[in-house]
């Protein structure tokens, strides 16, 4: 069996932890991954034993895009499945295949983010134009959650006409979180709620600070540590020191394993004002039994034992961290986090698209 996987870059967010999960489950295929741009983050190493990885570029993403296209018109490979899950890569795999640069038995792609919510004006007219030309050649495309499906045929009607859209939860390699929730968690010397992911706007860690900070009046030896970095550092900074939080919050930039970060930590929290569905919030719940989240994406608000708080919404989750610190047991979560976890292994998931397709 051969298997394509596309990607922007070799980073490590939601959508390319999905198609490493893909790619390690096909460790018996051939599979090729190329990776349009290149940060050499080194965090695909692990399965370059059973992978062959292509970096098309380190710096620009049109020459990329130039150089995949070049690779792929020479080798001439006819692969069985097709896996992406940006818009953007969605499309451009489906104009490779309208004009037979790329073949393949079955393209199957995966919505990242629900766009209409997102985005406004003319990237979202751009995103429009590349469901309108990129998205005729794909043979599944998974949304995940009812909420993504939804928006999308509201927006986009006729694309129904044009291809099968399903609704799969994320998947979850629930063997390995649970290998790694028996395993040490950081020892760190005081108490910590944590959150982790891109500084951007969607993730509200600047919601999360100002709710932070008036929670630090009930539990003053609390510390909040902020997992990953980007854009708005410099702005989450100047915040944290303008309420006098410098010694409280602590920003380790990215880490190795989050995953030891949120087994040690007193509480886990999501404060995402929108998400298509935050892999995050899975991976919390394999390592703890206190989680909080904000409802900002569908079927968030139907995971028994989640402390929910409004998207947008300082106050609410402040609330909603102050009702799971001053919880004495939290144990009964830990059946509830499995179950609904295991429902969500990639192994199922694999097999759920093969049925389909």
């Amino acid at each position: 069996m051969k298997v394509l996987i596309i990607i922007p870059n070799d980073a490590l967010g939601g959508a390319e932890q999905y198609l490493k999960m893909v790619a390690s489950y096909f460790k018996e295929a051939t599979v090729d991954i190329y990776f349009i741009t290149a940060y050499n983050t080194k965090l695909w190493d692990n399965i370059k034993n059973n992978t062959n990885q292509h970096f098309c570029s380190t710096s620009n993403k049109f020459l990329g895009v130039l150089k995949f296209l070049s690779l792929s018109q020479k080798q001439k490979k006819e692969y069985d499945y097709v896996f992406t899950s940006h818009i953007y890569i969605n499309a451009l795999v489906g104009i490779l295949l309208k004009l037979k640069i790329l073949k393949t038995k079955k393209f199957i792609a995966r919505e990242s983010t629900s766009i209409f919510l997102r985005y406004k004006g003319l990237k979202l007219f751009l995103y429009k134009l590349a469901y309108k030309i990129g998205y005729k050649k794909i043979d599944l495309l998974i949304c995940q959650t009812e909420l993504m499906k939804n928006q999308l045929i509201q927006h986009f009607k006729s694309i129904e006409k044009k291809t099968k859209i399903v609704t799969i939860p994320n998947p979850l390699n629930f063997e390995y979180l649970l290998n790694e929730r028996a395993k040490e968690g950081v020892n760190l010397p005081f108490e910590y709620i944590v959150s982790a992911g891109r500084f951007i706007p969607e993730k509200g860690f600047d919601l999360l600070i100002n709710a932070f900070y008036h929670v630090k009046i009930s539990y003053p030896n609390l510390k909040l540590i902020l997992l990953g970095d980007g854009e708005l550092k410099p702005d989450l900074v100047a915040q944290i020191k303008s309420l006098s939080l410098d010694n409280d919050i602590i920003l380790p930039g990215h880490v190795n394993n989050v995953l030891s970060y949120f087994k040690s930590a007193k509480l886990c929290v999501v404060s995402s004002r929108i998400e298509g569905f935050p892999n995050v919030l899975l991976q919390m719940m394999s390592q703890n039994n206190n989680v909080v989240s904000t409802t900002c994406a569908g079927g968030i608000d139907k995971i028994e034992g989640i402390y929910l708080a409004k998207p947008n919404d300082a106050e609410s989750l402040k609330i909603a961290i102050e009702k799971a610190l001053s919880t004495s047991n939290s144990t009964s979560n830990r059946s509830k986090f499995d179950n609904y976890l295991s429902e969500r292994d990639i192994d199922k998931f694999i097999k759920k698209i093969i049925a389909i397709t």
